[in-house]
Order: structure tokens, then C-alpha cells, then sequence
């Protein structure tokens, strides 16, 4: 690999890392205010108009068609842009001021929960060092949870409803991110692009018929007004700058490279909810390291095996 785009990927991947791990604190603020089904809409409207704009100017209209994959597309494009973020931002909500430190270090599991959904749909079995390395920062995730208090899971003061829709976020991101093999010649702005637009189809179905059973309400002018800086944050800087450079630095690096800047979101996230006054405790620390820890662990494991198998193959 070359230096030069070696130190891009890395630029790249860092910005994607810092601006997902920003993301939850700011959406701690703006979910005070709007419910998570109408942030989730009007949030990924702005990115499918950029997105589209994006694309349109680098590959031309031609690159809207959906070439018979329309189905798909819509599924994949539910996965990430509907289930996982009504889901995780509902759980975040839900769980309350603790949501964010809990949803990013949810989200920096994806790599190894993505190993798990592996083995569901391709029956390819993960080593016993990567399944030791899963509980190891299933670990840690229950320690962020509970902040050390076990007997929260006797009392019944934890509630494990927004803990359960987190994770099923999680694996709804992990197969969307599985589904970009089925688009292997398409390019990552293009698969993004559409799959975006086709699941705010699903979002504002969703959102309408919540809205006709009452179930949440249409948010009003005013508070709109009050979430602008919040809504462009998610929606500019995390839902296009960080996606694009996400991408596009997993391009350069590869994703088992790529994947090791996932640590910074958990990292991130605490940093800025502690300037915002957000009192951490030692075992929410603890627990995330640990957790990092794990991911890091496997991701030099896989890298040894992908060398020594470089090695026998020449």
C-alpha cells in the first residue's frame, strides 16, 4: 500500500470515527425535543438530497437506475436508514442520559457482531479466539449498561426493552453493510445514494401511520427552529462528510484496517458528554475499554491470519 493513500485512508477513516462519535451527544439534545421517528425522517431527507446531488454531478443521471435490484436496494436501504435508526435512537431516548455513551459503544461492536451475523447467513463459523474476544466485549457492554449495579437485572430497575432494540439496530447496520457485495461494481457514493433514498420511503410510511394512530405527533415550527445546528450536524457532518469519508477511507485501507477507527466513536462520544456535563463513572471507562479492547484484539488476530495466508498463497 502505498504511503500516500495509506495516509489518506487514514485521514479519512479518523474524520468518519470523530464524526459518528460526536453524533450521539447531539442527538441526546435534539431527541429532548423531536421523537426519534421524525429525527430519523427529516434527518436522512437532507442526506438523499446532497447524496443525490453528489452523485449526479460525479456519475451522471444514469446512475439512478436501479438495473432490476430495486427490491434489494429498498431492502438494504430499510436496514440502515429505517430499522437501525429508529431502533437505536429509540433505545437511546429511552434509556436516557446515559443513551449515548451506551449507543456508541454499541455501534463500535459492529465488527464483531457482524462476525455473528456471518455465520447465521453464510454458515461460516468464527474462530474460538473471536468468539472468546465477543464475550470478552459483551463484557464491557454490560458494564456501560449497568455501571456496575448487577442487581439492576433482579430489581427490575433496568429496563432491557431499549437495550434489545440497540442491538437489533446493530445487526440491521450489519446487513446493509453486508449487502454492498451484491453491488461490488457499483461505487459506495451510488449504493449509499439510492439505498438512502429508497428507505426514507420506508421511514415516512412508518412515520405517517404512527402519526395517524397518535402515536407521535408532527413536531412543531418552533421546535424545529430550536434543533437547526443539531439537525445539520447529523445530517452534513455525521450522515454525508462522516459516510463519504467512511467509505472512501475503507477503500484505501480495507476494511479490517478501516474497521480499528470504529474504536474512536465510543471515545469520542465520552469526551464530548463529559465538556456537555455528563458525570462519567470509572466502570462506564472501564467497560468501554475493555470493550475496545476485544475489538482491537480480534482485529490483530485476523490481520496474522490474513498474512499468514498471504504467505502460503505465494
Amino acid at each position: 500500500m502505498e504511503a500516500k493513500n495509506m495516509l489518506k485512508g487514514i485521514v479519512f477513516c479518523a474524520i468518519a470515527g470523530v464524526t459518528f462519535g460526536g453524533q450521539w451527544p447531539v442527538a441526546k439534545k435534539a431527541l429532548q425535543i423531536i421523537d426519534p421517528f421524525y429525527f430519523t425522517l427529516f434527518r436522512y431527507l437532507i442526506v438523499a438530497v446532497v447524496l443525490s446531488v453528489i452523485l449526479y454531478m460525479k456519475e451522471g443521471k444514469e446512475s439512478f437506475k436501479f438495473e432490476k435490484k430495486g427490491i434489494i436496494l429498498w431492502f438494504f436501504g430499510t436496514m440502515a436508514f429505517t430499522a437501525y435508526n429508529f431502533l437505536v435512537f429509540l433505545g437511546q431516548k429511552l434509556i436516557g442520559d446515559s443513551g449515548a455513551i451506551v449507543g456508541s459503544v454499541l455501534m463500535a461492536l459492529i465488527p464483531l457482531v457482524s462476525v455473528l451475523v456471518v455465520w447465521c447467513v453464510k454458515k461460516k463459523q468464527p474462530t474460538r479466539f473471536t468468539l472468546i474476544n465477543i464475550v470478552i466485549a459483551f463484557i464491557g457492554v454490560v458494564l456501560v449498561v449497568t455501571k456496575g449495579n448487577f442487581r439492576m437485572f433482579l430489581d427490575g430497575s433496568l429496563s432491557l426493552l431499549p437495550i434489545i432494540l440497540m442491538l437489533i439496530s446493530v445487526i440491521a447496520w450489519v446487513i446493509y453493510t453486508l449487502g454492498t457485495e451484491y453491488f461490488a461494481d457499483w461505487s459506495s457514493l451510488r449504493y449509499t445514494t439510492l439505498t438512502c433514498i429508497l428507505g426514507n420511503i420506508s421511514s415516512a410510511v412508518i412515520v405517517c401511520l404512527c402519526t395517524k394512530i397518535n402515536y407521535i405527533t408532527v413536531p412543531s415550527v418552533e421546535d424545529m427552529s430550536k434543533l437547526i445546528l443539531e439537525m445539520l450536524y447529523m445530517s452534513i457532518v455525521s450522515g454525508v462528510i462522516g459516510v463519504l469519508a467512511w467509505n472512501a477511507g475503507n477503500k484505501l485501507l480495507t476494511p479490517i484496517n478501516g474497521t480499528l477507527f470504529m474504536n474512536l466513536v465510543p471515545i469520542v462520544t465520552f469526551i464530548v458528554s463529559v465538556i456537555l456535563g455528563y458525570q462519567i463513572t470509572g466502570i462506564e471507562i472501564i467497560g468501554s475499554i475493555i470493550t475496545i479492547s476485544a475489538l482491537i484484539s480480534n482485529n490483530m488476530y485476523q490481520r496474522n491470519i490474513m498474512k499468514n495466508s498471504n504467505k502460503c498463497n505465494r
